[in-house]
């Protein structure tokens, strides 16, 4: 990766650097700036561009001190040096501290073109004579996995570029790799799932001690089960990348198999969870990006859509609505973290997947987004529907969101959503009342105005809850639905009415709700094991 620092205290001068210039296609890939020559060395130290563009003239640190200080510091990238003052001591002291170049403002684009390409073909051949003159040190058997890295990342990660193609081909000769250029190819990406989450948490494990583990059970499995060539490196994402040589044999079994036969391997003996994106195609220096980027859309798709059995989401039976459904809807949402127990939360949360899915979300960055998002409009809905009181989620919204960001695959983030669900879900229950009290009101309610043509929807709205929960309420609370319930009562008082010779049994029908006397018959024996006129004529028998 080339990376080139601009510092310029003029912010005007340096935003047009920074953005007007049109780097990528000049061969860098990442453009850091700095304001002042402070900021600067600190940034350079840190991140080693591998060229610096600055200005003489900064406040607190000039551009010349900001060179000296690089110098003492042993900093080895390039210097282009900018001045808006055509003065010859800024120049010859500049050069002598080894700036590569000294242009004068206003810049000319084609002077910094210019300027720029010679001092990183410099570089390019700096690095080179440093890396020549580090296998002699060290020996060339000892740099060679490192080289094969480095180089592998490079092919993997930058669109191909023909004019440097002979000595690359030539590089991938020496280091043993030229059967990339002409056979078919197997590209794995292996990436650690929440691999922030494992690395950063309290308990945290060692990334790089992890990452080894990792990679030592793919290398022992590939060299136990794949019999051609192969080659296996980290990417600069931290994934393992596995690259093998695909005879057409090799497209059956037993080989076609051994990199999940790794995954499940490695969630066995390291208790952690891989997965795994691929592509297969023929080899060549044009094609192993395109390979990588294939191998990396199925590695995000793989995350983005989770695991079977998290798709399924249980049947919720009695006729209330799907788990995604009461997901979208945050109100219905408040409600079961309000009234509904721990099991209620978790089936609700079943549904996630399906509800991710509609969000089209194309990469884990974008689903992390969605999810907090959607947990912020649920808190806000709890907060104006059912009092919640909580708002540490309101005034520090960012570590909710820093929380989020280190989990990167649905199912991870499912379950983070659903910790934060259950821990509202307590929060919402300790301050406000029992659930009872909702099914104490809507019964007073039903025996108030049994004789009306009443609804669950009627009763709902009077106890602010929706049908389909009161009608979960009243399941859990009467081990009767709300039908059942006002039946029940309705029956009950027309009993206690035909006691009463005044009134024939189609007044009392009407008088307890029913304008179908026939429907109220067959209810009531059906209830009693009568009808009401028998009934009626056996509590006479009775009195008498």
């Amino acid at each position: 990766m080339v990376r080139i620092l601009i510092v310029d205290d003029e912010r005007e001068i340096r935003n047009g650097l920074v953005t007007q210039i049109p780097w990528s296609e000049w061969g860098v890939d990442e453009v850091l700036d700095a304001d002042d020559g402070d900021t600067a060395l600190e940034v350079a130290l840190r991140r080693r561009p591998d060229l610096i563009v600055t200005d003489i003239r900064m406040p607190r640190m000039s551009g010349l001190r900001l060179i000296e200080a690089l110098v003492r510091e042993r900093y080895d990238g390039s210097l282009i040096v900018v001045s808006g003052f055509d003065d010859f001591h800024y120049a010859k002291e500049a050069f002598k501290l080894g700036v590569s170049d000294y242009l004068l403002k206003p810049l000319d684009k084609e002077d910094l073109f210019k300027a720029v390409t010679v001092a990183l073909q410099r570089q390019r051949e700096k690095h080179a004579s440093e890396l020549s003159r580090s296998l002699i040190r060290q020996g060339y058997e000892s740099a060679v996995p490192k080289i094969r890295e480095e180089l592998l990342r490079q092919l993997i990660g930058r669109p191909y570029r023909e004019d440097p193609a002979a000595r690359t081909e030539h590089k991938l000769g020496q280091l043993g790799l030229d059967w990339l250029l002409a056979s078919q190819l197997r590209l794995a990406v292996i990436g650690i799932d929440s691999l922030k989450a494992l690395t950063i948490r309290p308990s945290a494990v060692d990334k790089d001690a992890l990452l080894a583990e990792v990679g030592g059970i793919l290398s022992q499995t590939i060299k136990t089960r794949h019999p051609g060539s192969h080659v296996l490196f980290r990417s600069e994402e931290d994934d393992w990348i596995a690259i093998l040589e695909q005879a057409a044999s090799d497209m059956a079994e037993p080989y076609a198999d051994l990199l999940e036969d790794a995954r499940e391997r490695i969630g066995s003996e390291l208790e952690i969870r891989v997965d795994i994106g691929e592509a297969v195609g023929r080899g060549g220096l044009g094609q192993l990006s395109d390979l990588y980027r294939r191998a990396m859309a199925s590695l995000v798709g793989r995350r983005l859509q989770g695991s079977e059995a998290a798709e399924e989401a249980p049947d919720a039976g009695g006729g209330y609505e799907r788990p995604e459904y009461q997901l979208a809807n945050p109100r219905e949402l408040v409600e079961i973290l309000k009234y509904g127990t721990e099991k209620d939360i978790r089936e609700a949360m079943a549904g996630f997947p399906k509800l991710a899915k509609s969000w089209e979300a194309k990469h884990p960055k974008d689903l992390q987004q969605r999810t907090f998002e959607w947990l912020l409009d649920i808190f806000r809905t709890a907060q104006k529907t059912a009092g919640w009181k909580e708002t540490s989620w309101e005034k520090h919204p960012i570590a909710l969101w820093e929380h989020l960001e280190r989990f990167d695959t649905l199912e991870s983030l499912r379950q983070q959503a659903t910790e934060q669900l259950l821990k509202a879900g307590e929060s919402i229950k300790a301050q406000s009342g029992s659930r009872s009290q909702i099914v104490h009101e809507a019964q007073r309610i039903i025996h108030q105005r049994f004789q009306e043509n009443l609804t669950l929807q009627m009763v709902a709205e009077h106890v602010h809850v929706t049908p389909v929960w009161l009608s979960k309420l009243f399941k859990k609370e009467t081990d009767m639905n709300f039908l059942e319930y006002l039946t029940d009562v309705r029956l009950q008082k027309a009993a206690d009415q035909l006691g009463d010779l005044r009134y024939k049994v189609y007044q009392i029908s009407y008088m307890v709700g029913y304008q179908d006397p026939v429907h109220f018959s067959k209810l009531f024996k059906r209830t009693y094991g009568c009808t009401p006129q028998e009934y009626r004529n056996s509590r006479s028998i009775r009195h008498e």
